[in-house]
């Protein structure tokens, strides 16, 4: 989560499984957080385990930011999840609907210095979000160090994409940050 220099909650990256809203809550509280208290969401993909509390969190009043290239993952998730899961489906509509372009002008409204950008590899509608101080959140982007060297994987051209950014430490989806 990013937070001003406050410590006022500004952004959540990537909303986690359906049906662990009340463990999220918990976590959430024991940081001193209130989800309440949390404007915005931005998933970097439409998989369970990355956007399967966002229309939760959108009931809760955090609202969600989808990059026009990620809209075609949003109806996919349902097809991930079981009933058992107690899925929401995310209603398409009371979104942030930006382009890559739009980005930085709405992130700097929010208090956020930096850029979400399309980076296709993981999935279609994989997005990263990138802050001017070099830091990179990639969700489930294959690590650059698993690709093989090949400019026509998508992956790969990601990869390129945020390097060329001056992008220094990345945050993984899962596991913890490392340098670029």
């Amino acid at each position: 989560m990013l937070a001003d220099s406050a410590g006022r909650p500004l952004l959540l990256v990537d909303a986690g499984w359906p049906g662990t809203l009340p463990q999220f809550q918990h976590a959430c509280a024991s940081k001193g957080i209130k989800l309440a208290s949390i404007p915005y969401q931005l998933v970097t993909h439409f998989h369970p385990d990355h956007a399967g509390l966002a229309q939760e969190l959108k009931h809760l009043g955090v609202r969600l930011i989808v990059l026009d290239t990620q809209l075609a993952g949003i109806p996919l998730l349902s097809t991930y999840v079981k009933p058992r899961d107690n899925y929401t489906p995310i209603d398409l509509e009371g979104n942030s609907l930006l382009t890559a372009a739009e980005s930085r002008e709405f992130l700097a409204n929010i208090g956020i210095q930096g850029e979400i950008i399309s980076t296709p590899g993981h999935s279609d509608d994989s997005v990263t979000l990138i802050l001017d101080d070099g830091i990179a959140f990639t969700g489930d982007l294959t690590s650059p160090f698993l690709l093989p060297d090949d400019p026509t994987d998508l992956a790969y051209q990601s990869w390129q994409k945020i390097k060329s950014l001056g992008v220094t430490t990345i945050y993984p989806g899962h596991g913890p940050p490392a340098p670029i």
